[in-house]
């Protein structure tokens, strides 16, 4: 008779699709615990400065290429430009925003003080959204602060359950923490678009800032993001101008291929990221869809 094996992590997805179902009473309380415990989420002040972190930035899970039998069948174009002039991510360059930040909690002990180690993935709460496209596929909501969220492995995978307990309670918890922060005027442009794009939940819990753990913002991680964006339309400037792109532009397979999307795709992209910075708060920022080769 051929053995049968059960593998441990695949214990906690099961409690969770197929013990707590039989709960009804558990199955609100035991999911936003679990989150509250083991969540880390980008500060306010974070938000405050940037609402959106890489905004010339999506995720295209097929821009890794493919191989076969050992053969090339489709080349790796990491960190190339779709046709819009987005930079093609698989989550890569997400997933490493907060590694050099510490994590503060009031609550618990055995989180408070520590960095991020292995094990965890970078979550995009929102999967579906009003735009009709997944929303780490549009600008305004890959990589917007309100949309992201950091968990242990297992928990992510809990967490892509279309409505599920624990992608319902990711979006209640974060519409309560920073929906109604204060932005300002260029901020709100920004974070406006953004929420638009977003459904409503039903619930919105009342939370205290003790009760989430926060990854410790500073200066040089603010610096930084707007160091990176401001090369990036420095690129796009200079090639308006005629010019070549400086070197400072990373990643280089980026710089290399921004000169061969459209006049019309890079100017609409220069307008669109200089909103992120200082744009008339009369603008809106329109939204793009991600259209790099299948």
């Amino acid at each position: 008779m051929a053995r049968k094996e059960i593998k441990g992590d695949d214990l906690l997805y099961r409690f969770f699709n197929e013990v707590l179902p039989e709960h009804p009473e558990l199955i609100e309380k035991i999911p936003r615990m679990l989150i509250l415990s083991m969540s880390v989420w980008f500060p306010k002040s974070v938000y405050q400065e940037m609402p959106v972190l890489l905004p010339w930035v999506l995720r295209d899970p097929k821009c890794r290429g493919k191989k076969s039998k050992g053969k090339v069948i489709e080349p790796d174009q990491w960190a190339a430009p779709n046709l819009d002039g987005y930079l093609r991510d698989d989550n890569s360059l997400v997933k490493g925003l907060p590694k050099s930040l510490a994590i503060s909690s009031g609550r618990y002990p055995f989180v408070n003080g520590r960095q991020l180690g292995g094990e965890f993935v970078a979550s995009h709460i929102w999967r579906e959204n009003l735009s009709g496209i997944l929303a780490s596929r549009v600008p305004l909501l890959n990589t917007f602060v309100p949309n992201l969220v950091w968990l242990p492995s297992q928990v992510s995978k809990l967490s892509d359950r279309e409505d599920g307990p624990f992608q319902t309670a990711l979006k209640e918890i974060s519409w309560a923490v920073y929906r109604d922060v204060p932005l300002s005027a260029r901020a709100r442009v920004v974070a406006e678009s953004s929420w638009s794009l977003l459904p409503h939940p039903t619930n919105t819990p009342e939370l205290l800032d003790e009760e989430l753990n926060w990854f410790v913002s500073t200066p040089r991680f603010i610096k930084t993001r707007k160091a990176k964006l401001a090369r990036v339309l420095e690129a796009l400037g200079q090639l308006d101008d005629g010019q070549p792109i400086s070197n400072k532009l990373e990643p280089s397979r980026y710089r290399e291929g921004l000169p061969s999307v459209s006049l019309s795709s890079r100017q609409k992209l220069r307008r669109d990221l200089e909103l992120h910075l200082d744009g008339d708060p009369s603008n809106r920022i329109s939204i793009e869809v991600d259209r790099s080769p299948s």
